[in-house]
């Protein structure tokens, strides 16, 4: 499931080269999650300045699925996570809150139907995925206005009735849907993984014929878990079709180490309980911005791990995805490992120590304060690992993902010299460290200059806005630190406050919220 709504829009001829490469690695079929990221007749403001995918692009890509043995199955959202759209005021009168439909009122299904229609014309077949997880508030402001305070079960389930009954009369007769919402509601503690939630019998009555749950789960290691949920799953709605991840959102770099670990647990769990069905999510939280050539070293590991090979980059694999991509998967792979060294920091993201302010450094001092008495070795252990994939960048064929992996390596270098020089206020070492900071620079322009021609190879322009300013952003703070660096060298300024300022660590990665870069 390739997430094309949040930020990033493929081309068709990008996906039509995926679709043939996904093949070979041994997938079945795609879904392309579509907020409103395709053209609606009559509707203007659907995916306005998104980049949408018309009918006609849609006919061709399902074309090219079929002539790769992929079914093409829609995945759209007919309730929550609809921001961009309800952002206009032309979607005044369907609007309950900020992200999610009016329940209950007539052009809201009027659109629905819209959708629908669109997408049985575009790809045909009985199966859609309809949505509607993560719509909080659907059954409060506009909807409460007018129907008062009502139990949310009866609210979503009249709108997920309302939905099959046009579903069905679009010749969708399978309707998949996101299954977090009936746990959250169901559970005492409002969470979707509460293995001790008891899923009621007369709910399980109450959900339409040829509805499927989805079970979605991206971030557990142990099969036992994923063996009690679907269990529960099974209990509220039958076998349910399971959904793990690829693990890209929030990152620059595919975090090989993470999707591994929690497919792993998945498939052993899927196996033990005879599931058949998984798809494997590609979501773009953020913008993203991740960068797709990773992305596809994620599809090839999730590939072998289904078919129950090993997805270690040994002689086999290196050469069977050589053969498939152009690329160098051994490279690709310790690139993606060295995800997981700032990972175990108290930032948890490698984007944030990409992003990280050249005079703040917030992320990467925060994360030497929590890692304490570790933190020469762990930083050591993580800039050999980035130093290592970066021998091997010639070799990769994946040219903007070495040249990121270089940019964060520079990056920290910059930061690990200033950080030391400032400590004994070392007038030479401050100048060795500014002269590393020329060196983070450059690598930082050669890394946005391939990216850029990256994504404008791969996906529409449309998002690309975003990702541009956060890169502008940080080019323009290189040049502010050199400045306020050679300031203080040669003697303009009595000293630089941002690195005097004491750090003191963020707390447990596990009982915070990540502070956003």
């Amino acid at each position: 499931m390739i997430d094309v709504s949040r930020g990033r829009v493929y081309t068709v001829d990008y996906l039509k080269g995926c679709f043939a490469r996904m093949a070979q690695m041994g997938y079945n079929g795609v879904m392309l999650y579509t907020e409103e990221t395709y053209k609606l007749d009559g509707v203007p403001k659907w995916g306005y300045m998104r980049g949408g995918y018309t009918l006609d692009d849609v006919k061709e890509l399902k074309a090219s699925a079929d002539a790769n043995g992929l079914e093409l199955v829609p995945c759209i959202q007919t309730l929550g996570h609809l921001e961009k759209y309800l952002r206009w005021s032309d979607a005044d009168n369907v609007r309950c809150s900020n992200s999610t439909l009016l329940v209950g009122e007539p052009k809201t299904y009027e659109l629905i139907e819209k959708m629908l229609a669109f997408w049985q014309e575009a790809v045909g077949g009985t199966r859609i995925h309809v949505g509607m997880d993560e719509a909080w508030g659907f059954w409060e402001g506009e909807y409460q206005k007018r129907h008062g305070k009502r139990p949310k079960f009866d609210i979503f389930l009249e709108h997920l009735q309302k939905v099959c009954e046009i579903c069905n009369r679009h010749g969708f007769t399978e309707i998949l849907i996101w299954s977090d919402m009936f746990y959250r509601m169901g559970s005492p503690k409002s969470a979707y993984y509460d293995i001790d939630a008891t899923p009621s019998p007369e709910l399980a009555a109450k959900i339409p014929p040829g509805v499927r749950l989805v079970y979605w789960d991206y971030y557990h290691d142990d099969a036992n878990f994923y063996e009690k949920m679907i269990d529960g799953h099974v209990a509220l709605g039958g076998k349910p079709v399971l959904a793990g991840g690829i693990q890209v959102w929030n990152h620059f770099l595919h975090h090989r180490t993470k999707t591994r670990t929690t497919t792993q647990a998945f498939l052993a769990a899927a196996k033990a309980k005879g599931c058949d069905e998984m798809w494997f999510t590609i979501w773009g939280d953020n913008g993203a911005y991740y960068i797709p050539e990773s992305m596809e070293e994620g599809l090839f590991a999730c590939a072998e791990l289904a078919a129950g090979r090993p997805a270690e980059p040994n002689d086999d694999n290196c050469a069977r995805f050589r053969a498939i991509t152009g690329m160098d998967y051994r490279t690709l792979a310790k690139i993606g490992e060295s995800v997981e060294f700032p990972v175990q920091s108290a930032q948890g993201c490698e984007a944030a120590y990409f992003y990280d302010d050249p005079l703040y450094m917030v992320a990467l001092r925060n994360a030497l304060a929590h890692w304490r008495g570790d933190a020469e070795a762990r930083l050591a252990a993580w800039r050999a690992a980035l130093a290592e994939a970066d021998a091997g960048a010639a070799a990769s064929g994946a040219p903007v993902a070495s040249a990121f992996n270089r940019a964060l390596l520079k990056r920290l270098d910059w930061s690990v010299a200033i950080i030391d020089a400032w400590k004994s206020k070392d007038a030479a070492k401050i100048k060795a460290a500014a002269a590393i900071l020329d060196e983070a620079e450059a690598a930082m322009r050669d890394f946005y200059s391939l990216y850029r021609d990256n994504w404008n190879t791969t996906s529409r322009p449309f998002g690309f806005e975003l990702i541009q300013k956060r890169n502008a952003g940080v080019l323009a703070r290189f040049e502010e630190a050199k400045r306020r660096v050679h300031d203080y060298l040669d003697g303009k300024a009595a000293t630089i406050p941002e690195l005097d300022e004491a750090v003191e660590p963020f707390g447990q990665p596990a009982s915070r919220r990540t502070i956003s870069w």
